[in-house]
């Protein structure tokens, strides 16, 4: 028996020899229905101020009782003055709209789902926190203490803090939304 014999009844390859070529698979290409006038569209309706969240309640029980076809509702907290409501029928959901004592007025014009989006996306607890901060503790043990951001993890959202009326200084490990920015590190 040579070396080069039982090199390649092991499957070691020699040299610029190349392994064998695995057959291609066939790519299925999914075609997906081209987008009709009976999809469902966004629209947006101009509600008072602070009022978004009733109106969003409403339109969902009035859709409900007549049936019309709302699919979803969206009352994105940091956009004050509209509610945004995935129908099928622009007509039903005017009439729908007019009975609703807070709000406005109904955009009859679609909203691009790209303008929408960034408001489905949960935002980070530790998003607009930085290291140095000064915060306040609002829940736990150490409600009502006042602390310094030493070390943020972001995929955890957790921050790490030390007080500043402990005797000595322990890190202290907390949740992200368990904390309020009372002074930021930048400004003076």
């Amino acid at each position: 028996m040579n070396k080069d014999d039982t090199e390649d009844s092991l499957g070691i390859m020699i040299g610029e020899e190349k392994p064998p070529e695995l057959p291609k698979k066939e790519e299925k290409k999914v075609e997906l229905p081209a987008p009709t006038e009976r999809d469902p569209k966004v629209f947006a309706i101009k509600t008072q101020v602070g009022q978004e969240r009733t109106v969003a309640d409403l339109v969902i029980a009035k859709a409900k009782k007549t049936k019309v076809g709302v699919h979803s509702v969206l009352a994105p907290q940091e956009l004050r003055g509209y509610v945004f409501v995935e129908a099928d029928d622009v007509q039903a959901l005017e009439r729908v709209v007019k009975i609703i004592s807070y709000a406005r007025t109904m955009l009859t014009d679609p909203v691009p789902f790209a303008e929408i989006e960034h408001f489905l996306t949960p935002v980070s607890a530790v998003a607009k926190i930085s290291e140095g901060d000064i915060v306040e503790l609002v829940s736990g043990p150490f409600r009502g203490e006042k602390a310094k951001v030493t070390r943020i993890d972001d995929a955890k959202e957790e921050i790490t803090v030390e007080l500043f009326e402990a005797m000595v200084p322990i890190p202290v490990t907390v949740k992200g939304e368990n904390v309020r920015v009372l002074k930021r590190h930048d400004d003076k």
